[in-house]
């Protein structure tokens, strides 16, 4: 079984399978520059889709406490995927997160497919306002480290960082490990949010090769779900169903 197939039921199975997991979460949690694991930064081990932002945002519930979290989970959803905040991010997460889990695998469960979604930040500072989130520099050398050698995603949905594709070319992944330099002004397919018409909306999407040979999938979402029109339940869902639908058309772009 491979924890990182391109099937999530396949990941699935494996996740659940202690031999297979083996020591995973605390070799994975040994890279991160906080230990056991970052603040913001809810995760399975082997997550089909990751979302990435610029910090875990301003909206915190007053009762979670600003700590590390614990380890990346095997087979079951991170606790911290299910945080209450004033915005609800992390039901659009699961939402969205559970709609491209599905997609590739439909009779994989809702809490299941929450045991394939993860979540990472380039700072660990809680800011409103993405543009004032500054991205730190050992963030932006770790992620891509641990997307591409630990977690190995197939989706990357990056979040609110569409106005800041310069920072993206000048400060993220300094050492190109993601081989993106030059390009991310260059997405290798676009196409737009159809189902909003009251802003020229568009999804971009960039593909990565993984040292095992597979495929990452980077978007850049066409809108934050906390931020106008996406804080519509109905335009959220209806992006998503955009989304996987384009996919399904043209699987190998």
């Amino acid at each position: 079984m491979d924890l990182w197939s391109n099937d999530p039921a396949e990941r699935l199975a494996a996740a659940v399978d202690p031999v297979v997991v083996g020591h995973w979460p605390r070799r994975i949690g040994d890279t991160a520059p906080v230990r056991p694991w970052p603040f913001g930064m809810p995760s399975s081990i082997n997550p089909f889709v990751v979302f990435l932002g610029a910090s875990p945002g301003g909206s915190p519930p007053a009762c979670e406490v600003r700590e590390p979290y614990e380890l990346p989970t095997a087979g079951v959803a991170h606790p911290k995927l299910y945080v209450c905040d004033g915005a609800h991010y992390w039901d659009r997460v699961r939402a969205l997160g559970s709609m491209v889990v599905q997609a590739h695998a439909p009779k994989i469960s809702d809490p299941h497919a929450h045991a394939l979604i993860g979540q990472l930040n380039l700072g660990t500072g809680q800011f409103g306002k993405v543009s004032d989130a500054p991205f730190e520099p050992e963030y932006c050398r770790w992620v891509p480290e641990v997307v591409l050698d630990y977690l190995r995603p197939s989706y990357i949905i990056l979040v609110g960082l569409l106005g800041l594709r310069d920072k993206l070319e000048t400060d993220f992944d300094p050492l190109d490990r993601l081989k993106m330099r030059g390009r991310w002004n260059k997405p290798d397919r676009c196409f737009p949010f159809a189902s909003y018409r009251g802003k020229h909306y568009k999804f971009r999407i960039w593909n990565v090769w993984r040292p095992d040979g597979n495929t990452i999938r980077f978007v850049i979402w066409p809108q934050h779900p906390s931020r106008a029109p996406m804080t519509n339940d109905l335009l959220w869902q209806k992006s998503g169903h955009e989304f996987v639908t384009m996919m399904r058309r043209s699987p190998s772009v």
